[in-house]
C-alpha cells in the first residue's frame, strides 16, 4: 500500500468519515482514512432494531471507567464503535444538533468561528448526505408517552434541530429506508471509487510520528505487521478516549504524567483533561399490555427541560424508551417500558490517562460520575420530572406499576441512593482535547494542536463544553467543518 499522503485521518467514525468526504473532493489531495475496526456491512449494524446486541460485541471497544465513588464504586460501561462508521454504527440512531446556545457558548469560551450562525450552514450541508428524518410511523407506546409529556405541561416542540430545545417532541433518526445511516454509509461509501482516497480498515494506529515539533505521519499495525505511513498533515478523529490516548503515547500531554511513564515530553498540554459525559438512569415500568416490536428504534421522542428555573438552557433530556437497556433487571416476564432521566450539563469533569507507555494497555478513564453534588441534585429533579410524565392519564392503558426504582424510593435521599446504584454515562463523551485559545486548550479554533505543526484533532474531544443533546450530530459537524481549515 502507498505510504505517502497529503492527509492521514485516524478514525473512520462520525467526524473522520465526514472529513474524508470533503477533503478527498479535491482530486489532487491524497487522503488516507484509517480505522481500527472492520466492515460495517453486517446485519446487526445495518438494522436499527439490533443496536442493543452491538454493545459488548466485537464492534465495541468495550471500555470501562475506573471505579466511581459517586456511583457506588462501580466500573461503568462506555461503548465505543470499533468498526467503519465508529460509534455512529452502534449508537441509538438519534440525530439532534443541540441548542443554538451550545455553539454560541463554545465561541464565548474561545472557539472563534464556531457560533450557531456559523455552523448552521454546515449542518445543512452534511444533512443533505446523511438524510436524518422522522420515522413514517411511531410506536403507539411512544405516541402515548409524548401525549403524557404534553399533559405534564411540557410544550410541543415540532423540530428540536432549529436550535431551540425546550419541550417535547419527536427525534430525527439516522435511518434511511429502514436501515442505519451511519457516517461511513453516508459520507464514504458513495465516494470509495475516488482514486485519491485510500481506506484502511482493521488498521490500528499506535503512535504519531514526530520530527521535532512537526507531525510527519503515523505508525500503524495491519495484518500482523507494523508500518510507518507518512503525510503532510495528520488529523486525529479517533474520539474522546482515543485521540488523547494517541497524543499521550506520542509525548503530547501533561508533562508530569508523561514523565512518570518514561515518555519524552514534546508538548506539555492539558490532553485528557475536561472529560465530560451526559448521565442517565432508568425508570422501568411494567406494562398492562404486550409491547410489540413493530418499531424497534431505541427511542423515538423525548422531553427537554430545566433542572432549575434559572438554568440558562435546558439541561435535562428525558427520552422515551420501549425495551429497557442498561437497566436493573426485574423479576418475572412482565412486559416493561422505560423512561430515561438524563443530565446533559454535568459539572463534574473527568480525565483520560495512560496506564503504561504501551498501546496495548487500556487507558485509565475516570468519568468523575456524580463527583459534583449539583449533578446529583439535578438528576433527582430529572427523576421527578420523568415520574410525573409516567403518571399522566395518556399512559393509563400501558402503565401497571413502577418496578425500578419502585414506589419506596420517594424521598430525595432514596432517589439519590437509586442514582448512585444505577447511573451511567450516556456514551456521549466530549472535551479531552479542548478547543480554545487559553492555556487550558489543546487545539486552536482551526483544530491545530498547540505547539505542533501538521497535526489537528477533529472529533468530539475538541468540544470545549458539551452540547445539550446527543453528540453524534456535533461530531459529524466537527469533521465536516474541519475541511474548511485546509488550504
Amino acid at each position: 500500500m502507498p505510504t505517502g499522503y497529503d492527509v492521514i485521518i485516524v478514525g473512520a467514525g462520525s467526524a473522520g468519515c465526514a472529513l474524508a468526504h470533503r477533503l478527498s473532493a479535491d482530486p489532487a489531495r491524497r487522503v488516507c482514512l484509517i480505522e481500527a475496526g472492520g466492515s460495517d456491512d453486517r446485519d446487526d449494524v445495518r438494522q436499527p432494531g439490533l443496536t442493543g446486541s452491538l454493545w459488548g460485541s466485537d464492534v465495541d471497544w468495550q471500555y470501562r471507567s475506573t471505579p466511581q465513588p459517586g456511583a457506588d464504586g462501580r466500573r461503568l460501561p462506555m461503548p465505543r464503535g470499533k468498526v467503519l462508521g465508529g460509534s455512529s454504527s452502534i449508537n441509538g440512531n438519534v440525530y439532534l444538533r443541540g441548542a443554538a446556545a451550545d455553539y454560541d457558548r463554545w465561541e464565548r469560551l474561545g472557539a472563534t468561528g464556531w457560533g450557531w450562525d456559523a455552523v448552521r450552514p454546515d449542518f445543512d450541508a452534511l444533512e443533505a448526505l446523511l438524510r436524518p428524518a422522522y420515522p413514517e410511523t411511531h410506536h403507539p407506546l411512544s405516541e402515548a408517552m409524548l401525549e403524557a409529556a404534553f399533559q405534564a405541561g411540557h410544550p410541543a416542540n415540532s423540530d428540536f434541530n432549529t436550535g431551540r430545545l425546550e419541550g417535547a417532541g419527536w427525534n430525527r433518526l439516522t435511518v434511511h429506508q429502514g436501515m442505519r445511516m451511519n457516517a461511513h454509509r453516508a459520507f464514504v461509501t458513495p465516494i470509495r471509487h475516488r482514486p485519491n482516497l485510500t481506506v484502511l480498515p482493521e488498521t490500528q494506529v499506535t503512535k504519531i510520528l514526530l520530527e521535532g515539533h512537526r507531525a510527519v505521519g503515523v505508525r500503524a499495525r495491519r495484518d500482523g505487521s507494523t508500518e510507518d505511513l507518512h503525510a503532510d498533515e495528520v488529523v486525529l478523529s479517533a474520539g474522546t478516549y482515543d485521540s488523547p490516548r494517541l497524543l499521550l503515547l506520542s509525548g503530547i500531554g501533561p508533562g508530569e504524567h508523561l514523565t512518570s511513564l518514561g515518555i519524552d515530553v514534546t508538548a506539555d498540554l492539558p490532553v485528557g483533561d475536561n472529560l465530560t459525559d451526559h448521565l442517565f438512569t432508568s425508570i422501568v415500568v411494567t406494562a398492562r399490555q404486550p409491547i410489540s416490536d413493530r418499531n424497534a428504534y431505541l427511542v423515538e421522542g423525548c422531553v427537554f427541560a430545566r433542572s432549575t428555573p434559572d438554568a440558562p438552557t435546558p439541561d435535562l433530556e428525558i427520552p422515551f424508551g420501549k425495551i429497557p437497556r442498561f437497566t436493573p433487571s426485574i423479576a418475572g416476564d412482565a412486559p416493561c417500558f422505560v423512561i430515561y432521566p438524563c443530565l446533559t450539563f454535568p459539572r463534574s469533569r473527568g480525565t483520560v490517562r495512560l496506564a503504561a507507555n504501551d498501546p496495548d494497555v487500556p487507558s485509565v478513564i475516570d468519568v468523575a460520575c456524580l463527583q459534583d453534588s449539583a449533578d446529583l441534585r439535578a438528576m433527582v429533579t430529572a427523576v421527578r420530572i420523568a415520574r410525573n410524565i409516567v403518571a399522566q392519564s395518556a399512559l393509563d392503558p400501558w402503565r401497571a406499576e413502577e418496578a425500578v426504582p419502585g414506589p419506596a424510593a420517594e424521598s430525595d435521599e432514596a432517589i439519590a441512593d437509586h442514582l448512585r446504584a444505577t447511573v451511567n454515562p450516556w456514551f456521549h463523551p466530549t472535551g479531552t482535547c479542548k478547543m480554545g485559545q487559553g492555556s487550558d486548550a489543546v487545539v486552536a479554533p482551526d483544530l491545530r494542536v498547540r505547539g505542533i505543526s501538521g497535526l489537528r484533532v477533529a472529533d468530539a474531544s475538541v468540544i470545549p463544553d458539551t452540547v445539550s443533546a446527543n453528540t453524534n450530530a456535533a461530531s459529524m459537524l466537527i469533521g465536516w467543518r474541519a475541511a474548511t481549515f485546509f488550504a
